[in-house]
């Protein structure tokens, strides 16, 4: 399945290598998610007894979401800052969250916290909380690398999360307590513990304060870890879970940036906690998750940057 990804995605770069012009990109790209679409659909058939109805729907929901960002990646160029200055937004984002909102609001009574769509917090009970582009400014500047993230919250934990490539197919699932899964197959963290041979994940919000914590992260960690910013929380936490990378760290993101991976890499037999190693909290912006090995060693390089 690994390779099956990674030809995909080649596919398309070498495409555009040798000639290909803009024209043909989303001809290209609908090619790439519907190849891979068809095979998660064998993958989920495979794997349906462990599905709940509302992973089901988070699934069904997330692809569609992903169909929409996949039509309009390339042709797209309609970016904005947002009024509150944290980041871009698209008529893209705003697609794709209507199409996830339709789908849930279809099947499910839950109620539905959206980063595009007044925020605010959970009520008691269940709410989905949906990131329906993560990642927008690599969107906007045509990096292939952004994700749609659902999860389900319910009494202070996320229950369920699903996070979706729409440029490869790629689709990571995971409930409480059945396990972590990439299109069917089951995934876990690395067992890495050196350093000195480990991916270690850092990004950042928008704030001053946020981006002067993640340069004096970058300099502690520098000489021992090949650090990588890849400007989506989605999926640098699917990643994780998958065993890619040892660790992630950020402060600053939102609720819906790293929800869908709580569950992920806890399912995959990681860990995530706050800077320091506190339970994570949906209030507090700051996240350390890990393959568990290296959580004690990373939080206690970090813990006094913490307020």
């Amino acid at each position: 399945m690994k390779t099956t990804k990674c030809l995909l995605l080649d596919k398309f770069f070498i495409g555009n290598c040798s000639g290909t012009t803009t024209n043909d990109y989303p001809e290209k790209i609908r090619d790439i998610l519907h190849g891979d679409l068809e095979i998660m659909k064998v993958a989920h058939t495979n794997t349906s007894a462990l599905l709940s109805p509302d992973l089901e729907l988070a699934i069904e929901a997330a692809r569609r979401g992903g169909a929409v960002i996949a039509r309009n990646f390339i042709t797209t160029g309609d970016a904005s800052v947002k009024p509150d200055g944290k980041g871009l937004v698209t008529q893209t984002d705003k697609a794709s969250e209507r199409v996830i909102i339709d789908a849930l609001q279809a099947h499910s009574p839950y109620t539905i916290i959206s980063e595009e769509t007044a925020p605010h917090d959970p009520p008691p009970g269940r709410s989905w909380i949906i990131d329906p582009l993560d990642g927008t400014t690599n969107f906007a500047h045509k990096l292939p690398l952004f994700a749609v993230s659902i999860a389900l919250f319910q009494d202070q934990d996320v229950v369920l999360g699903v996070i979706l490539n729409p440029m490869t197919g790629a689709c990571f699932y995971a409930e409480k307590g059945k396990g972590a899964y990439l299109n069917g197959q089951p995934i876990m963290v690395s067992p890495q513990s050196d350093p000195s041979t480990t991916v270690l994940f850092l990004d950042h919000g928008y704030r001053t304060e946020d981006r002067k914590r993640y340069a004096l992260i970058a300099n502690r960690f520098a000489h021992r870890y090949a650090m990588r910013t890849i400007g989506t929380t989605a999926l640098g936490l699917a990643y994780l879970a998958r065993g890619c990378a040892g660790g992630f760290i950020c402060s600053g993101d939102e609720f819906w940036d790293y929800a869908a991976g709580i569950v992920l890499i806890e399912e995959a037999g990681g860990k995530v906690t706050d800077w320091k190693g506190h339970h994570w909290d949906r209030r507090n912006a700051f996240i350390l998750a890990s393959n568990g090995f290296l959580h004690q060693e990373l939080g206690a390089q970090i813990a006094d940057l913490q307020p």
